[in-house]
């Protein structure tokens, strides 16, 4: 209802300055200003059934967000609930910037990851170069 109101309003601030500009340019008649004005009130009703029609078309369109909003927010509470990191157990010859080479850790070439492990494990590594066998290690995820 509003959009409709604000369709005619803005219409006939349309007209007045239309009338206005005919009127400085050249004179129209009464019946042709008349006539004019009921074009106008023609486009105006033609442009708020459209916006009718819309209107109609938006409200599905709402639902269906709202339930993909529901979704992400499933998906979401998902993600949270998958762990910040992976376990890794110690075995005989590891030290920490060998295991971060491990293709089930880091992978080749990332030795210098081992602090984020280190990080991760303070309450159970005291001295960084003492790891032991069967230690479960926590490994950030990247």
């Amino acid at each position: 209802m509003k959009s409709r109101i604000f369709i005619v309003l803005l219409l006939s601030i349309s007209l007045i300055a239309f009338y206005s500009l005919a009127m400085a340019q050249e004179r129209i008649t009464e019946e042709e200003a008349l006539m004019k004005i009921d074009e106008y009130k023609a486009c105006a009703e033609k442009y708020g059934a459209k916006v009718e029609e819309l209107k109609a078309e938006i409200d599905p369109l709402k639902g269906a967000i709202a339930e993909l909003d529901a979704k992400i927010a499933d998906l979401e509470a998902e993600i949270a609930k998958i762990p910040e990191y992976d376990i890794y157990v110690v075995k005989e010859g590891d030290w920490l910037s060998k295991l971060a080479e491990y293709a089930e850790v880091y992978g080749h070439g990332n030795y210098a990851l081992w602090p984020k492990i280190y990080n991760a494990n303070k309450d159970l590594i005291k001295n960084v170069d003492l790891i032991y066998p069967g230690w479960k290690l926590k490994v950030p995820r990247p």
